[in-house]
């Protein structure tokens, strides 16, 4: 059943990177040049189609299971070395620490559920400076399959008991998850996915970003 706008929810679910934090095309830079660190030719906007899914299913989605047993390992390591490298420059998105604020001032329960490294998404926590907003935060090493599979989501939500929620995600990935946990996705265009495109993923409602998400909160959630 397609939800009715404003949706009443407790729990606001975000994910991270190319949601919160301006990170998708540094991941699709720094997966490049881990291919190629490799000795593998992989163009860019492939990698870029499959940011947003956990790493362990990156390698073999652009390049192939043949790579992914050959090269897996190393490319996901050398990929770690290269985003380390320009994690400062890795700034939160326009209305994020906002929308953040007035999540809380809400009441609502906020989580985040990324598919990144703990240490990566500590860094995303502090320069959105939300150590105070989040309930809980979900990464790669809190669930044994990541996005699209909903385990990272259903993790989360148990954590906080929430009785009805709502995901907030910018990739095909997370349309699919929150759909798999059978909650309502609000997708987000800050990721570099297009609009018909989450449409046609599952998405309920189709924002340009976390800032137009807080200009229009009260007119897309109220609190259950």
């Amino acid at each position: 059943m397609t939800p009715s706008w404003p949706h009443p929810v407790d729990t606001v679910v975000l994910d991270v990177d190319g949601t919160l934090v301006d990170s998708n095309y540094h991941h699709a830079v720094c997966w490049w040049r881990a291919f190629r660190d490799e000795g593998h030719d992989v163009p860019t906007w492939r990698i870029h189609r499959a940011v947003g899914m956990g790493g362990d299913r990156l390698v073999a989605a652009v390049a192939g299971e043949d790579v992914e047993h050959a090269a897996g390992d190393r490319i996901r390591d050398a990929w770690e070395t290269h985003y380390d490298a320009v994690l400062d420059q890795i700034p939160p998105l326009p209305g994020a620490t906002a929308l953040l604020d007035a999540l809380r001032k809400r009441s609502f329960t906020v989580a985040l559920a990324s598919s990144g490294i703990p240490r990566h998404t500590r860094h995303a926590l502090d320069v959105l400076r939300a150590g105070d907003t989040t309930a809980t935060t979900t990464t790669s090493e809190d669930a044994s399959e990541s996005k699209p599979e909903p385990e990272l989501l259903e993790v989360a939500l148990d954590r906080v008991d929430a009785d009805r929620a709502v995901l907030v995600g910018d990739s095909v990935w997370d349309v699919r998850s929150g759909h798999a946990a059978g909650i309502a996705v609000i997708g987000l265009l800050s990721g570099g996915f297009g609009r018909a495109e989450l449409q046609d993923a599952g998405a309920d409602l189709v924002l340009e970003d976390v800032a137009e998400l807080g200009r229009r909160l009260d007119d897309v959630l109220v609190h259950d």
